[in-house]
This record gives structure tokens, sequence and C-alpha cells, in this order.
């Protein structure tokens, strides 16, 4: 009888135990007085030759802590010195995010608790071999004391001597930094380095590479998704370094020169202020303005045979109704600014309410105007006091024309309202009360210069005819707003407003029939308004609309410029006309077609409704209102911003010299 053999399978399994028992005093942690350092990876047993990921992992005594490649304002980084040894190769340890350690009035950059330096090891062969590793690291408490550890890797029989952490080494590699987003930006302005980007947030932080940036305890402001801080006297344009975020760590390096700072962030205050002077003034001759300039035209004429006393007080009425209307503007922007949100010029257009109350007022100017109510008739004291020199009919005029003129952003406004939103108080009201100088120039002139008017037409019969012709230019305004509406609500929505609509053309035309006092006619509509805008849910259309274009996202972005592909970005909204008679002028079929042939993707970040991440974006290019075009290549080493008025042949100028 053949005596039983012990089982194969137990006996392969004794060996390797062995093998591993053999290894087990060669893969301990060495401990140092405050720390214990190792080895850890993915996978101990080696199959094949190739790259395999490790990392040096400290634990230290709590307490203590060691430093980042910059330490900051003391300390010193860990350094890693090994052996040659022939078949493998140690790459240099990659260094993750650090952490602030703050020691008053210093500041340090480093690692708490404990922390795992990744690094690649490339294998040739799988020889037996081994390599020597000195590490030498500063750990301190309220002293700091140096220390060193030696470490052997060795390869034998395809066993590694590490550790298995397969997710501590994941966790820390993840920690990493990594290359910025393409919007990373950099400028200075007035001595403070600015970085800018979507993924900074309230709890970022910069870590600089070098000592010639930042004094490193100087404290880091947080505003509307950028960083600001201090350069030192010796800041020499180069920012370097990494940037914190919940997203991860970001390498930024930027290199920013005057003429970059200039183009890219800021203008002076009293270039702000000028831009803003001729924007405003301009501002009256955009399409935007069109069916107000109805009301101011037939003001100045009504004004033209009055005495010069009346005609001063009326402009000034004007003039008074403009500034106050501007401010109260600035005044909510400024509030919801220092709020933390992020708006623009024309956001109140971004609120179907107020567009319906706008719609409804204007329907009704324009049926006043057609029909020939006078809405004073029987207001008491209120029609004495506008008798005559018509002043509350003035004030209301330029309140209204500021209204409607707010989402159309002219010539110069653009960099003048991306300056003001980003400056103190002070400054941001300095700059509206320009544009508002601006935009009221013409009816300041008067003011001073009463005798401008004769400059105008007589009065005569031909004036009721063009009153009812500014009333039908109120209608189109009317029209143009539903229109702007149904880009922003659902059907039903949009049907009560029509509704609406109708009950003040009926309520107005029972006071031309019947009604004897207009104040009544007056308290009547202003129920229909409440009425209309209380009673009902203002529902988000989700319809879309296709016109060759893709919809713009800050990935697409990214993912375009990732891939070297060339882009031209389209803010615009329903409420913006200046965008509207952009894209029917110079976004024509044919330009559609020259985009498609030169490989040009055409995105557009539709800002109808609000939306915080498009406002983030316009926010990157100083800008606070629409239009906003960007064209971006592989050739420009940022996104140009173009002007705010578009021709086909200045597009296809800026494609051909780019």
């Amino acid at each position: 009888m053949r005596a039983a053999k012990p089982p194969f399978p137990f006996m392969r399994f004794l060996s390797l135990f062995l093998i591993i028992l053999a290894f087990a005093v060669d893969a301990k942690a060495i401990k140092t007085d405050h720390a214990e350092i190792s080895i850890i990876g993915k996978n101990n047993i080696i199959s094949e030759p190739g790259t395999i990921d490790l990392g040096y992992k400290f634990i230290f005594t709590p307490g203590w802590h060691t430093y980042w490649i910059n330490p900051g304002d003391s300390g010193g980084p860990p350094t890693f010195q090994s052996s040659q040894a022939k078949g493998w190769k140690i790459n240099q340890n990659l260094w993750p995010g650090p952490q602030t350690i703050e020691y008053p009035p210093l500041m340090t950059y480093g690692y708490e608790n404990e922390v795992v330096f990744p690094f690649k090891l490339e294998i040739v062969d799988l020889e037996n071999k081994e390599t020597d590793i000195n590490i030498k690291f500063l750990v301190c408490d309220d002293i700091c004391v140096p220390e060193e550890a030696n470490l052997k890797l060795i390869l034998k029989n395809k066993i590694l001597n590490i550790e298995e952490r397969p997710d501590e080494l994941k966790k820390w590699t993840k920690l990493v930094p990594v290359r910025g987003p393409p919007d990373l930006k950099a400028s200075i302005q007035n001595n403070q380095i600015r970085i800018s980007a979507d993924l900074i947030d309230r709890g970022s932080y910069f870590f600089p590479y070098d000592d010639q940036v930042i004094d490193f305890s100087t404290k880091q402001n947080f505003l509307d998704s950028t960083l600001s801080f201090e350069a030192l006297d010796s800041f020499d344009g180069k920012v370097n370094g990494i940037i914190s975020s919940e997203s991860g760590f970001f390498e930024i390096n930027k290199k920013v020169s005057l003429q970059e700072t200039v183009q890219q962030t800021s203008i002076s205050l009293l270039t702000a202020i000028i831009f803003a002077l001729i924007g405003g003034l301009i501002l009256n001759l955009m399409p935007c303005v069109l069916p107000v300039i109805a009301l101011k035209a037939l003001s100045l004429v009504k004004n033209a045979n009055e005495s010069r006393s009346s005609v001063t007080m009326n402009a000034s009425a004007y003039v008074f109704g403009v500034i106050l209307t501007f401010m109260v503007i600035a005044s909510l922007l400024i509030s919801f600014k220092n709020a933390g949100e992020l708006i623009g010029w024309g956001y109140q257009l971004q609120s179907p309410f107020i567009v319906t109350l706008l719609c409804l007022l204007i329907f009704s100017i324009g049926l006043i105007l057609v029909i020939n109510i006078d809405i004073f008739s029987s207001a008491g004291k209120l029609e004495r006091f506008n008798k005559g020199s018509g002043l509350v009919n003035s004030f209301l005029t330029g309140a209204l024309s500021v209204i409607v003129a707010s989402p159309c952003t002219a010539p110069f406004m653009g960099a003048a309202l991306g300056f003001a939103l980003i400056q103190p108080d002070i400054y941001s009201y300095l700059v509206f009360l320009s544009l508002a100088v601006g935009f009221a120039l013409p009816y300041f002139l008067i003011a001073i210069f009463p005798s401008l008017v004769n400059f105008l037409p007589k009065p005569g019969q031909w004036m009721e005819s063009l009153k009812q012709l500014f009333g039908f230019m109120m209608f189109g305004a009317a029209i143009w707003l539903l229109w702007v509406l149904a880009n922003q609500v659902d059907a039903n929505s949009l049907l009560i407003v029509m509704v609406g609509l109708f009950l003040s053309a009926f309520i107005l035309w029972l006071q031309k029939t019947n009604f004897k006092h207009s104040i009544k006619t007056a308290l009547i509509l202003v129920f229909v308004y409440g009425y209309c805008l209380g009673n009902w849910d203002f529902k988000e259309n989700t319809g879309t609309k296709e016109d060759g274009s893709m919809t713009w996202s800050l990935e697409r972005e990214i993912d375009l410029r990732d891939d070297n592909r060339s882009y031209f970005i389209n803010f615009t909204a329903a409420w913006c006309i200046t965008c509207q008679v952009n894209e029917a002028v110079a976004f024509t079929d044919n330009m559609m077609e020259i985009f498609d042939n030169k490989d040009i993707t055409y995105l557009k970040a539709d800002w109808t409704n609000r939306n915080a991440t498009i406002a983030k974006e316009l926010e990157k290019y100083n800008r606070s209102g629409l239009p906003v075009y960007i064209y971006w290549n592989k050739n420009l080493d940022e996104p140009m911003v173009l002007n705010e008025l578009l021709t086909e042949g200045y597009l296809m100028e800026i494609i051909d010299e780019n």
C-alpha cells in the first residue's frame, strides 16, 4: 500500500507563506521620534515589467507636521534620495496639495497627521534587486526637529516589500494638483493680484511655488469666483503655484504684464466715468430705446410753444426721472452684489414678473395715446400740478426710458459697467451717475438752454396724428415684450397675460365712452394688473429652438479648448434688442457657413432667464450686460472680447486676422 502524498496545494501555500514571512521584517515601517514612514502600493506581487504606482506614507505623532515643497514663512520640505540599482528606476515623488498651518504672524504650508507622497517605479526586468532610500525631513510642533529614515525597496521572487494600501494611495494621488481649466486667469491691478475661474469657491486658497509673489501671511479675499491679494514689491509678473477648491487642486502658471492687465481687468475710474458718459449718450440711439423715443419726442414738441421756464422745468423733471431711476437700479445691483448675488445690467427683464408689468404698462400707454385719454383729467391736485408744464408726465417718461433701455448695452458701456460692479460702492455710484447724465444729456442741455426747442417744428394738427403714431410704436414695444415673455414662460402663463392686455383695452375704452372720472380707470387698471401678476405661476418655457448653434457650457468650452478647436460664444437674451439686431445682421446663413468651413464651433449662451453660471462667465470678461461675444482659436493666448455691435464683415475680418 502506497503512502499518501501531502496535498500539493497545501505545500504551495506553505512555500508562499514562508517567502512572505521572510520579507515581513523588510516591510516594516521605519519609526522615528515623531513619525512612522513606509512605502505603500496597490499590489506587492509583480507579474510583469512595467511602471507601478507607489507612495511614501508618513504618519506623524499627534500635533506634529512636516512641510510642502514651498514651506512658507518657515520650515523646509522633505528630501528623498535613492541609490542606483540596475533594472529599475525610482521617479521623483509628487506633492499633494498642502494645508495652511498658522503660527501668527507666520504662515506655513504643509501636512498634519499623515501624508502620502506618490511616486512611480519603472521596472525593466523581474530579477531580484534592492534600492536604499534615504528620507530627511523636518517635523514641527512648538519646536522643529530634523529627522531621518532609511528604507529599503526590495524585489525578490517577484514580490515587493511594500504595504498594500490601494485606497490610501488613490486618495492622495487625487490630491496631486492637475492642470487648471482654460478659464483660469490671472491679472494685477493696483498691486492686487486677481485669480479668477469658475472652480474658485469661498474656501479656495493660492499656494505659491516661489517666494516672490506674495507675503505668505497676507489675507486672501474671495468675491464672485475670484481670489485677490496684495503682491510683493519684488513680484515679477509670474503667478506660479496651485489653487485649492472643493473640486481639488489645480496648477496655475500665468505671466501677467501691464498691457495684459489693462486689457483684461481694469480701466481707471476717470476712464470708466468717461466711457459711461459716452455710452449713456449713445444709448439714446440704440434700438431698444426706440419705443420711448416716441414719448420724448412728443414731449419736446409740446414744449416748443411754452415759456422758457416751463421748458426748463419739464426738461429738468425728465432729467430727474432718468437720474433717480438709474440710481435706484444701481442701488439694487450693488446690494445684490454685496450679498454675493451674480447679476448684471438688464437683470430685471430676467424676471417674467417685471416683463409682464412692463408689457401691461406700455400697452396701456399706447392705448392712451391712440384714443386720446388724459389720465390726469380728474386727479385733483395731481392734475393741477401737472397741468401746463406736464412735470409728472416728464418725470415718468424719464423713468420709463431708463427701464426700457436697461437691457441694452451701448458701445463703451460694457467696460464701464464691468469696472463699476467690481469696485467699492462709491466708485460704482459715480459710474452709474455718469451713465445717467449721458443718457439724459439732450434734455439736460434743453434745461440749460431752453431756446433749443425753437429748432423743433411748430405745434399743429399734425401732433395728434404723430401722437397716435407713437401710440402704435408702444403697441410694437408691447409685442416685443410678449415675445420676450414667450421665451420665458409656458403657453398657459402667456395666455393669462394676453387676457390682462384685453381687459386693459376694454377698461380704457369704457373710460373714453362712459366714465366721467379717469381716476377710477387708473384704479381699475391697477386692480387688473395686480390680479394678473398675483394669481398665476410663472412656469419656465422648456422648449428649445434649432438655430444651428450649440448650447454653451463651461465643460463644452473647456473640451473645445483642450482639443485646440476654435469656438465663438454668443452671450445673448431675448430681452436684449441689440443682441437680436446683431443676430439678424451678422449671424447670417453665410456667416454660419463660414463658421462650418473654418471648423469654428458656434456656441450660444442664453441669459433670458437668470443663470448664475453665465453671470460668472461674463464677470470673467469684466462684463455685466449683454451683448458679449467671445472668439478663441489655438493661435490666441486668451479669448478675444469683440465689439458690442457686429457686422458680417467685422466678424470675417476678426476670423481672417486671427
